[in-house]
């Protein structure tokens, strides 16, 4: 059933529509025009739309000749901030193109306006006729007596009007003397009409409106009747056949008119589509090659002020809120300058608000800027002010200011979302080692505790019953189990000081003092097995942490010690390799199986050993190595030796004497 409302009661703004008369599960599409009135077309639609939850979708039908005026960009501004999600298509019919939008996308109620020049309701009677199944609800304003928002201003018609009038009469003149030409030769008359239908169409494709075409085809038949059609000077026509000559050229006219205005429109909108994929291409190339929010901004703002020629004030987000003004001038300075209360409150105002707002819109319209939020989704991400000097965007100019607006918002987003993913896999890696880290040694630490108790128990309660050699064992077992424990413990300071960015304390040391030290603190069982020193006779020396170089030569040796039987050998030397010293340690044991030799120096990573003790390990003294080494700017490897035997070698820059 059609419902067709005619409010004609329109003193009060607040009216609205009863619920009753509203479909169920409503589909509401309000008409934007630049009328006056239209205000109250869409409050009253939107205030509907929030009783029935329903979806509110705001509509404005450009038609060719059609100017954006600052009332339409309100009364759309408007609809936006009411709720409405707006849509702009283009058509000739304005009424059918309505009717066409609302069939495509399920339309149940349609509020539109209606001046009080349409008398006969002639809106109304379209609609109800084309859209038959739909509530129209037509929202009349008696008091209006305004034109047309598809109408150009009376200033910019009278100027195209003259410019097309002159076009016109130079086109006719110029046909009239070349046919007097003819006339006075010994062509024949249908030479000169040639001529004249000529002058017809080129009137039609260079003037602005179809009119014009059809007032040359007037003129070419009063020209053409009166100077060369006997009698002349009169226009009188005793020859019917001219009839329909004349009328052939009027639907000449009318048709290249009409053809010429649409080739027009669509040069015109291949023109501004290509100029608007020229810009948005050029930007989107120099947003994809910043790196940091900063040069977003910076290129985002360079490209507006190219675009729009006019200065430009970025306020940026720092701790959720607006940061201080930076002023971006077309002469290619940017500092930051001191803004007005006002225009600080506008731009906070947009912030929170996340809308726009300023100059030629519906909110705080006297202020000389107008400012913009850089948003995506719900993050806003800076607030843009352009000085607009008394003068408005064109239709192109919004376009390209608002899709290089969009470019940089989601170039901030897809930063903001790959910071959060980086940070989470910080997190996730961080969250791992310290559960690795909490598992290894609170099952390691058992071992050594257990025992160091266990024995302590044997001599606090049987010391007198033992032998000298039984507690010699105990006292051995005590010291080597509390020196691993000292060692994990000098191992997880380490990489708590090197996770924790502490600067390391570098001073020049001798390579060959150093590993004589860190020889001296090597596991006991040393003394089990055959060291073998092969120092450089050169004096090489390199900038290091010196405890810590020590206790990567420590880690080391106590592998070799550990994975090697007794009476082996294990061979320590430096050497100098171009600008760098390079250490190995190598052993004559079982090597590193090629399944251990990729994960050597991971952290928590065990192997697969036969030793006895090989369990009793976290896995962090080859890892800290490595780190270690790093941290020097140096390099570890590590390797196997022929015939058998694993060997590791590590680099320091040589520090050169003066």
């Amino acid at each position: 059933m059609v419902y067709t409302s005619i409010l004609w009661d329109m003193t009060m703004e607040d009216n609205i529509i009863t619920q009753k008369n509203l479909s169920t599960k409503s589909n509401i599409l309000v008409c934007i025009s630049g009328s006056p009135s239209n205000p109250k077309v869409i409050r009253i639609a939107a205030r509907n739309a929030t009783l029935t939850g329903c979806q509110l979708t705001a509509l404005y039908v450009r038609t060719r000749e059609g100017i954006v005026s600052t009332m339409l960009k309100e009364n759309i501004e408007l609809s936006e901030s009411l709720g409405a999600s707006f849509k702009e298509i283009y058509g000739e019919d304005v009424i059918m193109t309505i009717a066409d939008y609302a069939k495509a996308n399920h339309i149940t109620d349609l509020y539109i306006g209606m001046s009080g020049q349409d008398r006969k309701q002639t809106v109304s009677k379209r609609l109800t006729k084309l859209l038959p199944d739909i509530d129209i609800h037509i929202i009349p304003d008696e008091r209006s007596e305004l034109q047309p928002s598809g109408l150009r201003n009376r200033r910019e018609t009278e100027r195209y009007i003259i410019k097309d009038t002159m076009k016109l009469i130079f086109i006719m003149t110029i046909a009239t003397i070349v046919s007097l030409l003819f006339y006075h030769s010994s062509y024949s008359n249908a030479n000169i009409i040639t001529v004249y239908i000529l002058a017809v169409l080129v009137a039609s494709i260079m003037t602005s409106e179809k009119r014009f075409g059809v007032l040359a085809a007037v003129l070419y038949i009063l020209l053409f009747n009166f100077l060369f059609i006997d009698p002349r000077f009169t226009l009188r026509v005793y020859d019917p056949s001219y009839m329909v000559t004349y009328f052939v050229s009027i639907c000449a006219a009318v048709l290249t008119g009409t053809l010429s205005a649409q080739m027009k429109e669509s040069m015109k909108n291949a023109k501004d589509s290509a100029y608007q994929a020229r810009v948005l291409l050029n930007a989107t190339k120099l947003l994809e090659k910043a790196e940091t929010e900063d040069e977003l901004f910076t290129i985002t703002v360079n490209q507006l002020i190219q675009l729009l020629g006019r200065d430009i004030v970025l306020f940026s987000i720092e701790d959720n809120r607006l940061s201080s003004p930076i002023h971006h001038h077309v002469r290619g300075q940017s500092e930051t300058e001191s803004m007005s209360e006002s225009d600080i409150e506008i731009a906070n105002w947009v912030y929170k608000n996340r809308t726009r707002a300023g100059a030629f819109t519906g909110r705080f319209s006297d202020s000389c800027y107008q400012f913009l939020a850089m948003i995506t989704g719900e993050e806003v991400y800076g607030v843009i002010a352009i000085d607009m000097n008394d003068r408005e965007f064109t239709e192109v100019e919004q376009t390209i200011l608002l899709s290089i607006i969009g470019e940089c918002s989601i170039r901030m987003e897809n930063r903001r979302i790959a910071r959060e993913r980086e940070n989470a896999v910080i997190l996730a890696e961080s969250e791992r080692f310290r559960a690795n880290l909490l598992r290894s040694i609170s099952h390691d630490l058992r071992t050594p505790l257990t025992s160091i108790s266990g024995d302590a128990y044997t001599l606090m309660n049987s010391e007198s019953e033992l032998s000298h050699d039984e507690r010699l064992q105990i006292y051995t077992d005590v010291y080597d189990d509390s020196m691993w424990l000292i060692n994990m413990v000098e191992n997880l300071l380490s990489i708590s000081k090197l996770n924790e960015g502490v600067k390391l304390n570098k001073t020049a040391e001798v390579l060959e003092d150093v590993l004589e030290e860190a020889l001296k603190h090597v596991d006991r069982h040393v003394s089990e097995h055959k060291i073998v020193k092969c120092f450089d006779h050169e004096f090489l020396m390199a900038e290091m942490d010196t405890r810590l170089i020590m206790q990567v030569v420590v880690n080391i040796v106590n592998n070799a010690i550990k994975y090697s039987s007794e009476h082996s050998t294990i061979r320590v030397s430096d050497e100098r390799d171009g600008g760098d010293i390079v250490v190995r340690i190598e052993d004559d044991g079982p090597g590193i199986s090629d399944e251990d030799l990729p994960h050597i120096f991971d952290s928590f990573y065990t192997g697969h050993h036969s030793v006895a003790d090989a369990g009793r390990s976290l896995g962090l003294g080859l890892s800290l190595s490595k780190s270690i080494i790093e941290a020097h700017g140096g390099s570890i490897t590590a390797y196997n030796v022929k015939p058998h035997g694993a060997g590791f070698s590590f680099r320091l820059k040589i520090k050169e004497i003066a």
